[in-house]
């Protein structure tokens, strides 16, 4: 995939309208980046997680 990252999921919440996306990349700007040439949108908010053991 292009800059590494690949989106994993997304959820939308119709009472708020907002989209929640969980993406795997190799850097913050990587993903924000893939986010803006997908559609032209960015994030409000990006939040690092881990996967819980």
């Amino acid at each position: 995939p292009k800059y590494g990252v690949t989106y994993l999921r997304y959820w939308f919440d119709e009472a708020t309208g907002k989209v929640f996306c969980l993406a795997e990349g190799p850097t913050p700007e990587a993903v924000i980046e893939t986010h803006r040439e997908a559609h032209g949108l960015l994030a409000d908010e990006l939040q690092e997680v881990k996967e819980g053991a």
